[in-house]
């Protein structure tokens, strides 16, 4: 296992996907870094403070959200063929005639993709964080707790690219994964907005939707953690659209997307063991 996990470790650090993703992530980082640098520089004029009590977490909100599209779309697009590429391919025949056990074989992808997707999440989270202290001066806490459920975020999705890697095709596997997704992300904007209205039934679905793709419930708890609302008057207009986060998810809600990468990994193994190969 520890052999598949280096090598697939390894691997992502030729793969010409890993180049694009961080020339997009320059370019989003640097566009967002000039945009934040302008907005403070204009807003250090504004004699009202409260207006910089609103616009510089909703701009933290903003690269937090779009910032883990860039990552989720990294894990999804750079897993979906883990196990069926090599199958579609052939490649997996040289490595399960050797004395390599099939669960080896998931345990050690998982465990390689994972490292490295969760190292990419970890920095590129510590880059929006640099450039939002550095640049506005805003009092952020909690902030390895938000680093690391910002890296568990592409963990969930590697979770589930993989299981659906060992069922069906690369390009159907990719279809779920992004769809499912994006059932998490809708769902959490429904339930931002549930809260705004006051409305119970959207607010259960947006329950639901965070249940079947946590991601965004996770989204939501690190915009809490890092902002600390507790006793803030200002927390309501701080967030306030769909990229804030009225309610903090509990904390059983981090249990519950470990338990979910666990059972999906768990699945997973079980698909590939019973798969004729």
């Amino acid at each position: 296992m520890l052999t598949i996990l280096k090598f697939t470790f390894k691997e992502h650090f030729s793969r010409k996907l890993l180049i694009f993703s961080l020339i997009l992530a320059g370019i989003f980082l640097g566009l967002y870094g000039l945009g934040v640098h302008y907005t403070a520089k204009d807003l250090a004029q504004n004699q009202n403070p409260m207006i910089v009590d609103i616009v510089f977490p909703q701009i933290l909100s903003l690269g937090l959200y779009f910032g883990g599209f860039i990552v989720s779309f990294l894990a999804i697009f750079s897993t979906v063929g883990t196990v069926s590429s090599e199958i579609e391919n052939g490649i997996i025949q040289t490595i399960i005639i050797k004395p390599v056990r099939r669960c080896d074989i998931i345990l050690g992808k998982f465990l390689g993709t994972g490292v490295f997707l969760a190292l990419y999440a970890f920095l590129f989270f510590l880059a929006l964080y640099f450039i939002i202290r550095l640049e506005t001066g805003l009092e952020l806490t909690g902030l390895w707790k938000a680093a690391a459920l910002f890296a568990l975020q592409p963990i969930i999705l590697l979770a589930v690219t993989l299981l659906g890697s060992t069922i069906i095709s690369t390009i159907a596997n990719g279809v779920v994964a992004f769809t499912v997704y994006m059932i998490g992300i809708i769902g959490g904007m429904v339930e931002q907005i549930a809260w705004l209205i006051n409305n119970v039934t959207l607010q259960k679905a947006g329950i639901i939707a965070s249940l079947i793709m946590p991601v965004d419930a996770l989204y939501r708890k690190i915009v809490n953690s890092l902002l600390n609302p507790t006793g803030n008057p200002m927390t309501a207009l701080q967030q306030l659209g769909p990229f804030g986060s009225m309610v903090e998810p509990s904390v059983w809600m981090v249990v519950y997307a470990i338990f979910y990468v666990l059972l999906l990994v768990g699945l997973a193994v079980y698909s590939f063991n019973k798969r004729n190969i």
